[in-house]
């Protein structure tokens, strides 16, 4: 059955009305402002800044793209309809790149993700204290490791008590081993999974977000999978229940209907999107200061 369902996963595309958007949330006029944020000296070690004028300083979201470890591109977040809807209500919002299997290793790509955080929380205008990671595919693993185990944030000086929430859009490999096991010889596995997480057990286990349930964790998280990716779906659930366990305030699991793994991902912020809908209500949960009756 485990098998049956990781080939099913690793093949699913596509999801469901979830609910309406909830609360009183703050909507902040005039255009998005782009700023160019380098981290490291490589090209690829760079992440984009969008905000808007406004008083203080914002909750920073950091989007982390998908592509297998191996491909994508932070535009993935930033060329839709992300910064523009998540600046209007009022927080930061952050792309990043960062660079590639074999390239490098997956362990230095996580330290990429950690350093960006790092600077991006010194720029003006965001508040360094309240940190949201948001991650698609295996960039949700990128998210779900950064959020459960310490150790990424620490190694680049941020407090691990930053991270307030971390939203999974259809996150891949939150429990590695049984996919490798299980998944021996599928061509996903071969071209991405291999490559990533390697032959040794133990260190897949080691990059594996549901084998650091164990306190602490981020507070609160939000776990979008496409209702027809039963992979992404089950691995979420398993992470929700453990991290409940361990004192987590929110671990919701919800599957969205009528989209496919791209299109959950890449509809995010547009007009009457349930996904969107569920992640403002959530984020409105975590931060319940922030919100006030709509300027419009």
């Amino acid at each position: 059955m485990l098998g049956m369902l990781i080939s099913a996963g690793l093949l699913a595309a596509g999801t469901p009305a979830i609910v309406e958007q909830q609360g009183p949330h703050v909507l902040v006029a005039g255009p998005t402002v782009r700023l160019a944020v380098r981290y490291g000296p490589a090209a690829r070690q760079y992440a984009h800044l969008f905000t808007r004028e406004r008083p203080g300083r914002a909750p920073l979201i950091v989007y982390l793209h998908g592509g297998g470890w191996s491909a994508g591109a932070q535009t993935s977040g930033s060329a839709g309809a992300q910064p523009d809807h998540f600046t209007s209500l009022g927080y930061a919002y952050a792309t990043v790149s960062y660079r590639f299997v074999p390239d490098v290793t997956l362990e230095e790509q996580l330290a990429d993700v950690a350093q960006a955080i790092a600077k991006l929380r010194r720029q003006d205008g965001v508040d360094p204290k309240r940190i949201v990671l948001i991650g698609h595919s295996s960039g949700g693993q990128l998210a779900a490791l950064i959020g459960a185990d310490p150790a990424w944030l620490d190694k680049a000086g941020v407090p691990f008590d930053m991270l307030k929430a971390v939203v999974l859009l259809d996150a891949a490999a939150i429990d590695v081993p049984p996919i490798m096991e299980a998944g021996r010889g599928a061509p996903t596995v071969v071209r991405y999974y291999q490559p990533a997480f390697g032959d040794d057990p133990a260190r897949q286990a080691a990059l594996s977000p549901l084998r650091h349930a164990e306190p602490p964790n981020a507070p609160a998280w939000l776990m979008l999978h496409d209702v027809n990716n039963p992979l992404a779906g089950l691995q979420s659930r398993q992470l929700s229940v453990a991290l409940i366990a361990a004192g987590a305030q929110e671990a919701t699991v919800q599957p969205v209907k009528d989209t496919t793994h791209m299109r959950l991902n890449n509809e995010i912020g547009q007009p009457g999107d349930a996904a969107t809908a569920e992640i403002d209500a959530f984020l409105a949960r975590v931060f319940p200061e922030g919100q006030r009756p709509r300027l419009r």
